[in-house]
């Protein structure tokens, strides 16, 4: 149960970062008096909110040294992922970098207890 809250946590913070990203081209693509990106960036705002209360739950149960390393993880992975999908720019030294990052939360969060 620790670990669904700590993965949501992260999944919403990442879901924030990327309506952020949309928020910002849309606001170029239609102008800053569209509504659109301003709904965006309020809908960012409600994700990361939902993720910091998620996250703070999760410290209730789980140590720092395992929900942090863990929610970071994930928000990265989700970021990433919009990146490769949608704005086709993930590069091979981004790629390995990520990995190195994902292989050190698995080192970190391993054995803490």
């Amino acid at each position: 149960m620790n670990w669904l809250i700590v993965i949501a946590s992260g999944i919403f913070g990442g879901i924030a970062s990327v309506l952020l990203r949309i928020a910002a081209l849309k606001g170029i693509a239609l102008g800053e008096s569209s509504v659109l990106p301003w709904l965006m960036r309020g809908a960012a705002v409600a994700a990361y909110g939902a993720g910091f209360i998620l996250y703070a739950l999760a410290l209730r149960r789980t140590t720092l040294g395992i929900a942090y390393p863990t929610m970071v993880a994930v928000s990265m992975i989700v970021v990433l992922s919009f990146t490769a999908l949608h704005e086709n720019l993930l590069r091979p030294v981004q790629a390995a970098g990520a990995f190195v990052i994902l292989i050190g939360v698995w080192m970190l969060t391993r054995y803490a207890s």
